[in-house]
């Protein structure tokens, strides 16, 4: 059982490492060109493992921007890993406390895309497909940020070449076919409109706004839908309960009916 969820974990990440990579490999190259080692890129990316953060800190690195500043900044495009944690709570609590940290540690943008619909089944030893899921994206973005700064470092335009797309295409066709319920959809769409529309502002807030925003609007929709199922119940047992009684009363008139007969 272990090894086959190692398996089919490694099997669900790997669209999204074939995308993650040539991501990996820009902010590799990138950085060698911001002036860090081959050593420290890829002990960077080891340690930090969060493409977009990497990249902005790159650039706020290369502007000469004060250390807090860059702080403030990849902690705010980062928030959005908060309401990942929230969702995957209910699904990591009977694990021990080292078990969680370290899937915190590797709780990305595609590692819970790739991973949230099989913790959401209540199967014994699931942690072994999010562990490994999470050791095999992470592996693969260490070894393409080590490629990258190897070789990347040739193209000092690298970043200009759109390689990094391919992440976002592998990205959507793993998250797309999962929004079927009418939460989902809702929670979706509000959370792109939304997004869109604020995609002006600075430190990536647009993207963090549109996140809570969009949680928000799915979270109202299954409120709303939870009434209206709890009504529909209702009514339901009303109904029954009605024709129980109607049956009742249909009953003992008949039982009437009969003992004035005799």
């Amino acid at each position: 059982m272990k090894k086959q969820l190692i398996q089919a974990g490694l099997k669900a990440i790997f669209p999204l490492c074939v995308g993650a990579f040539p991501f990996s490999f820009i902010v590799g190259a990138i950085s060698i060109n911001a002036g860090m080692s081959v050593l420290q890129s890829t002990l960077w990316s080891l340690t930090v493992f969060a493409g977009s953060a990497q990249m902005v800190a790159l650039g706020l690195v290369q502007s000469s921007t004060e250390i807090i500043v860059i702080f403030v900044t990849t902690f705010v495009i980062n928030l959005r890993h908060i309401l990942y944690s929230a969702s995957l709570s209910e699904y990591v609590k009977e694990y021990n406390m080292p078990t969680r940290m370290l899937m915190s540690y590797g709780l990305t943008d595609e590692v819970y895309a790739a991973t949230i619909g099989e913790m959401k089944h209540e199967k014994p030893g699931r942690q072994w497909f999010y562990l490994a899921a999470m050791f095999g994206f992470w592996v693969n973005w260490v070894v393409a940020d080590f490629c990258g700064a190897m070789i990347g470092s040739s193209f000092p335009h690298i970043a200009d070449y759109g390689l990094d797309f391919a992440m976002v295409a592998a990205f959507i066709a793993i998250v797309i076919p999962q929004v079927k319920k009418r939460e989902c959809i809702v929670a979706a769409v509000i959370a792109t409109v939304t997004g869109i529309l604020l995609s002006g502002l600075p430190y990536s807030l647009g993207l963090v706004i549109a996140a809570i925003v969009g949680v928000y609007a799915g979270y109202k929709m299954d409120i709303s839908t939870e009434r209206m199922e709890a009504e529909t119940k209702a009514e339901a047992k009303k109904i029954i309960l009605q024709e129980l009684a109607d049956e009742q009363q249909y009953q003992q008139a008949l039982s009437s009916t009969t003992t004035i007969n005799k």
